[in-house]
């Protein structure tokens, strides 16, 4: 049976059984495509399976063209969404992770004085370092949003958050070591 035949059973028939055989057919293609986007494996399957049933619930859309290629699109996009929220969450640093640890078990003491130590840091930036800190973490605006919202482009924007965490990191480790 093919696609078409498989979808028209699917849509007029109800039959979600036969959805089994797409699977079958275009998982592999689907998975190893998302693979080379995402590069994690449980990620890939996630995505994988989210794309099926994401091609389930709008069948009535294919248009007839080849169904593995339209799936593996679904797919694509999906991974560039993961990616792309992944690369807008904050990640946080080592000293960062070590201050939770700290304060979950009853360190509060440090963890005060390290926000002391960052809020003096945060000071000493010219004024334009500081709204852009302040648009992407406390506001927690896009990469995009900020540099349409201060006229720069996005990989400027990129480069200063960067060279910002550095200069932060550095006048703390030096603060912390006097």
């Amino acid at each position: 049976m093919d696609d078409q035949e498989i979808v028209k059973k699917i849509l007029q028939q109800g039959d979600t059984q036969s959805y089994g055989e797409i699977m079958n057919r275009y998982s592999g293609l689907v998975f190893s495509k998302t693979m080379t986007l995402v590069h994690r494996e449980e990620m890939a399957k996630d995505i994988t399976q989210q794309a099926f049933i994401r091609a389930f619930s709008s069948l009535e859309n294919w248009q007839g063209a080849s169904l593995g290629s339209w799936i593996t699109t679904i797919a694509i996009h999906l991974s560039l969404d993961a990616l792309r929220k992944e690369r807008q969450r904050p990640t946080a640093s080592l000293d960062e992770q070590r201050v939770e640890v700290a304060e979950q078990e009853g360190f509060s003491e440090d963890h005060e004085r390290r926000l002391q130590v960052m809020e003096r840091a945060v000071s000493t930036l010219p004024e334009e370092e500081r709204r852009i800190l302040k648009m992407f973490y406390y506001q927690q605006m896009k990469t995009s949003e900020v540099a349409e919202t201060l006229k720069m482009t996005q990989a400027n924007v990129l480069v200063k958050l960067h060279r910002i965490r550095e200069r932060l990191r550095k006048q703390m480790q030096n603060e912390g070591n006097e």
